[in-house]
């Protein structure tokens, strides 16, 4: 009876333990393709993109976080790359980078709006919980060839309403981060 017992406990354990293999397999292709996409669409390698993905904080392993956007074109003239992630929750968090000559360093990232200037209850988010969805659609980020970082986060002020306005708010680099600008909304 303590022999079956045994037994069916190792072979338990065995099973998880190839199923977590299998499930670890199966996320790291996925940031691999991923890697790749976003390699072709922004000219850098693969590499680099994985480099960039692990700073970020999205390892091979990661489940819910994902590349929403990554953007090595815009914010060129101070050398900068950013990457929009978002995870489980539909929440967003934005990320800036700079290569060194030996490899990258993040210079400046947003999981949360500023609450200077913006009304408080506009932004019901968790602090760094990154910036979530105030109405059905995502908030999203980007650059613009200007070198500016755009943040947009539809709100839903009536169940009934037709359209979704969005709250827009930018960020311009000063020579150290990027600070937000004060006159958009």
């Amino acid at each position: 009876m303590l022999s079956n017992i045994c037994c069916s406990a190792l072979l338990a354990w065995i099973s998880i333990t190839f199923a977590q293999t299998d499930t670890v397999a199966r996320l790291k292709e996925r940031h691999d393709r991923e890697d790749q996409f976003w390699a072709r669409k922004n000219g850098l390698s693969a590499n680099d993109i994985r480099a960039i993905r692990m700073l970020a904080g999205i390892s091979d392993r990661s489940n819910g976080e994902v590349i929403k956007n990554i953007d090595a074109n815009s914010l060129q003239q101070h050398n900068h790359i950013l990457l929009v992630e978002t995870g489980n929750g539909h929440c967003m968090r934005l990320h800036v980078f700079e290569r060194t000559l030996t490899a990258f360093k993040e210079i400046w990232s947003l999981s949360e709006m500023p609450g200077r200037n913006w009304p408080i209850g506009e932004i019901g988010n968790l602090p760094g919980g990154g910036i979530c969805r105030q109405g059905p659609r995502d908030p999203s980020g980007h650059a613009t060839t200007d070198g500016r970082i755009v943040v947009e986060v539809p709100v839903l002020s009536h169940i009934g309403q037709r359209t979704l306005p969005v709250s827009t708010y930018s960020f311009r680099w000063d020579g150290s981060k990027y600070i937000p600008l004060d006159d958009d909304r």
